[in-house]
This record gives structure tokens, C-alpha cells and sequence, in this order.
């Protein structure tokens, strides 16, 4: 009679415990969609903001690149911290605060030095990117993180669809400051969300100091982390960087510039539902080469258009491009690494695709204030499409 008295008990135990775990996914998905809302929901109109600040189109590239730089120096220590870590969930905390913060200084920001440090905070903020694609996984079996990610990754993009589309808007009826106060509130959200969202059940294991070398130097995430370098270049010079401003040059108003960036990122997010599984039929490097192609492709195309709706079709193909490159890389980066270390793994390949993030907008200002718009696009429309000469090594073929 114990005995038949145990399996309901049990089965009830695990059925709260599937119960609970559902609520935390759910709830982390919240947290994630707001933290993505908040760093996006004013990158519309971001670059035309700064240009009416500081009237320089390489100050401008400066004050964009500095969302990379922080991440470039913090995403490492943040992923080995939380791998040796058994409360993860500050780190995630501590990066929404960031993004409070940096908000409401880009909101009363009044010079290009202040800009600057106010999208250097949002970019701490972001660097806790690490922690949440991490923590996310940690819901899930080793077998399934490349879903776990794809998951993630598809909320994130659909965040940021309707934040940009949000964006635009939300300039028209009110102004910048209300943008970058919105992204303040949306951040304070999510931190609010995150309170249902309980820690993983994860092993914690002793880590010895080698361990860093080790994961940082393995095959894999090496050629992850190029690709991912070009990739960042091409995006941030590109659609995060002066696609707005060329867009404005067009006479695209500010919704429109909302609408083209929504429409490439809502193609970005069905990309990374769907990219996960045509990687596992076709293979990652057949894969990466397609994404690569739609997004080098795409930019070849930005200097020829001539009205916002033609700029909105190339890039809602573009967006499928980096939706693509965007969640394989990040399954790529840490398919190697032991469960123990993937914090440490996606830190670091975070870390490296920063260095395309920060020089991106850095070199394409010098390029667009020299030169101009059509050679910024040319140039990354070179580094997007030099991802498939890597996705053609031995090492990635073997993924």
C-alpha cells in the first residue's frame, strides 16, 4: 500500500516541478523581451539623434561604437564569474539596472561626452547577454541548448521588432526624450519579471585556472568568434549603424526609419526560429554560406535604392541573412565547450564579435565623413560576405 501511495506523490512532484520550471521559462522569456525592448526601442533613431548633438558623422560612429566597448572588456569576466557562480541571477539584474541608467543619461544627455557614457552604460547592460543566453539554457538538457538558444534568440528579435517599430513612433508624437525614457521604464520591468524567474538547477564544478586558455582556444569557437567579428562589422556600420541615417538622406520620416528597422529584425527573428533546424538537415557551413550571401548581398544593393520602401524590401532580406548568422554562430560557439564552462565559452565569443561591434560604426564614420554612405556599405557588404570563405574550414564542416 506505501508503495502504490508513492508513484502519485511522485508524479505530483513532478508535475510541480515541471509546473515550476515552465513559469521560470516563461517568466525569464518576459525579462529577456523587455531587456531587448530597452536596448532597442530608441536604435531608430539614435544616429539622427546624436548627428543633431554633435553635427559630426564621426563623432557619431564614435558614440555608437561605444555600446561595443564595454562589452568587449566585460562579457569574459561576466561568463567565468557566472560559470563559477551559484547565484546567477544579480548578474542578470545588474545588467537591466545598466540599462535604467544609460537610458535616462542618453535621454538628458546634452554633448557628445555625454552621449558617449550614456550609451556606454546601456552597453554594460548589454553585456550581461553572456549571463541571460547562459542562464536560459540552463532550463534545458545539454542535447537541447542549441533549441534553448534559438529560443532565446527568436525572443530577443521579436522584442526588438516591436520596440524599433515602437521607436519611430513614440519620436514623432513626443520626442527623443520620451524614447529613451520608455526604454528606462521597459528595463524596470523586466527587472520586476525577473522575480519569477528561479535559478537553474545547474552543477557548479572547481574550476582550475587553465580552464579559460582551454575553452577560449578551442577550434571551434575561434572560427565562431571571426565570423561572428564580420558579422558585428556588417551590422553595426550597417543596419544598427548608418542605414537610419542613409534611410533619413532618402527622406524616410521617423516612423518610416522604425518600420525599415522593424521589418529587418522581424525577418531576423523568424530566421533564428527556423535556422537551428536547417543548419541540422543542410549543415552548418551550407547554412552560414546562405545567411552570409542574403546579408553581403543585401548590402551591395543599400546604395542603389532611392525611396524608403525600396530600402525596407532589401532590408527585410538583409534580415534574414543576420537572423541566420546571428543564432548559428552562437550555437556554433559553445556546441564544444563542457556544460561547465558555456558561460565562459559565450563570454568570450561575445567578447570577440564585440571587437566587430565597436569597430563597425568607428571605421565606417571615418569612411562616410571621407568618402561616403555607398562605400560604408560596400565595405561591410566585403567582410558579410568573406563569412563564407570561413564557414567553408574543416573545423565547422565537422560541427
Amino acid at each position: 500500500m506505501s508503495q502504490k501511495r508513492a508513484r502519485p506523490s511522485s508524479r505530483g512532484e513532478s508535475r510541480a516541478i515541471g509546473s515550476s520550471l515552465g513559469r521560470s521559462r516563461v517568466a525569464f522569456c518576459a525579462a529577456t523581451f523587455l531587456f531587448f525592448a530597452s536596448l532597442y526601442v530608441f536604435v531608430p533613431i539614435l544616429p539622427v539623434y546624436a548627428e543633431s548633438i554633435v553635427d559630426n558623422l564621426a563623432l557619431v560612429g564614435v558614440i555608437i561604437a561605444s555600446y561595443a566597448l564595454p562589452q568587449l572588456l566585460f562579457r569574459i569576466p561576466m561568463g567565468v564569474y557566472f560559470d563559477a557562480s551559484t547565484k546567477r541571477k544579480p548578474i542578470v539584474v545588474f545588467s537591466m539596472l545598466m540599462c535604467v541608467g544609460g537610458a535616462v543619461g542618453l535621454a538628458f544627455a546634452h554633448s557628445g561626452g555625454t552621449l558617449f557614457l550614456g550609451r556606454a552604460m546601456t552597453g554594460v547592460g548589454a553585456a550581461g547577454w553572456v549571463a541571460f543566453t547562459t542562464f536560459f539554457t540552463g532550463y534545458y538538457p545539454q542535447s537541447g541548448s542549441a533549441r534553448a538558444l534559438g529560443t532565446i534568440n527568436a525572443v530577443g528579435q521579436a522584442a526588438i521588432v516591436v520596440a524599433t517599430g515602437l521607436g519611430g513612433l513614440l519620436a514623432d508624437a513626443g520626442g527623443y526624450r520620451t524614447v529613451f525614457l520608455v526604454a528606462a521604464g521597459l528595463a524596470a520591468l523586466g527587472v520586476l519579471a525577473l522575480a519569477f524567474a528561479h535559478e537553474p538547477a545547474m552543477a557548479v564544478r572547481e574550476r582550475s585556472s587553465g580552464d579559460l586558455a582551454r575553452v577560449a582556444t578551442a577550434p571551434l569557437l575561434v572560427a565562431s568568434g571571426v565570423m561572428a567579428v564580420l558579422l558585428q562589422f556588417a551590422t553595426f556600420s550597417g543596419t544598427f549603424g548608418f542605414i537610419p541615417s542613409y534611410g533619413a538622406s532618402i527622406g524616410a520620416s521617423n516612423s518610416q526609419l522604425g518600420v525599415i528597422t522593424m521589418v529587418t529584425l522581424a525577418a531576423s527573428a523568424a530566421a533564428a526560429v527556423a535556422s537551428v533546424r536547417v543548419a541540422e538537415r543542410v549543415g552548418y557551413p551550407a547554412a552560414l554560406s546562405l545567411g552570409a550571401a542574403l546579408l553581403g548581398g543585401t548590402l551591395l544593393l543599400v546604395p542603389y535604392t532611392t525611396t524608403p520602401e525600396m530600402l525596407t524590401l532589401v532590408q527585410l532580406v538583409s534580415g534574414l541573412g543576420r537572423g541566420t548568422l546571428t543564432t548559428l554562430l552562437m550555437a556554433l560557439s559553445i556546441r564544444a565547450a563542457p556544460a561547465g564552462a558555456r558561460a565562459t565559452a559565450m563570454g568570450v565569443y561575445q567578447a570577440v564579435y564585440a571587437i566587430g561591434m565597436l569597430a563597425g560604426p568607428l571605421v565606417s564614420g571615418m569612411v562616410a565623413d571621407s568618402l561616403d554612405f555607398d562605400a560604408v556599405f560596400r565595405l561591410s557588404a566585403v567582410l558579410a560576405l568573406a563569412i563564407v570563405v570561413v564557414a567553408q574550414h574543416p573545423v565547422v564542416r565537422r560541427a
